[in-house]
């Protein structure tokens, strides 16, 4: 992993997280327990703090990046960031879903348990209410999730943590960031690991 000190804040990774060693961390970036970021991800704390929360899983290709200091991110606890999404600044609770290709701007908030479905936008400074499934460009709310639902969020995120912490177990002399998505997909839908 490329690990770049900026402005003398170097990333804080918890030896309890896996980060790909084809993924990019720069600047005030702490990683905490559980965590899992997938290799081509960029994330870019140079004017503001990025926390990633436990047993998150952040895909491939994802972008984070602080354009000021009013552009923090905060990315709560179990929570799922699939392929190609961007982040440039907001507060994100515990159990949320960003589906690819989803673009975040700055000072918006997206509450517990919500799900934000492929290629939507969601503006600055928009906030947006728990248990909440939205999307569009901007985003619109379709419908709001069931307090089971939202545990079934968790679990799944707990899941994916769990299930790539088997794998390197398991598979101790491989390399896990060339396991690509898809074969994690793979495994995790046939249950094998």
């Amino acid at each position: 992993m490329v690990l770049i000190e900026y402005k003398g804040r170097s990333p804080n990774i918890s030896s309890n997280s896996y980060v790909s060693p084809l993924a990019t961390l720069i600047g005030d970036v702490t990683v905490n327990d559980n965590a899992i970021i997938w290799p081509g991800s960029i994330i870019r704390a140079e004017n503001s703090k990025i926390n990633i929360g436990e047993y998150t899983t952040v895909f491939n290709g994802v972008m984070m990046f602080t354009r000021s200091q009013k552009s923090s991110i905060h990315i709560g606890r179990y929570c799922i960031i699939e392929s190609g999404v961007t982040i440039l600044g907001c507060f994100m609770e515990d159990y949320v879903q960003v589906m690819e290709g989803t673009l975040i701007y700055e000072e918006s908030s997206i509450g517990e348990g919500s799900i934000i479905i492929n290629k939507s936008q969601i503006p600055p400074g928009l906030i947006i209410p728990a248990r909440s499934v939205l999307r569009g460009i901007p985003v619109e709310p379709i419908r709001e999730q069931s307090r089971n639902e939202v545990l079934k969020q968790k679990d799944k995120a707990e899941h994916y943590s769990q299930l790539f912490i088997k794998i390197k177990e398991q598979l101790p002399n491989a390399q896990s960031y060339l396991i690509t998505l898809p074969d994690f997909i793979k495994l995790l839908l046939k249950k094998e690991i």
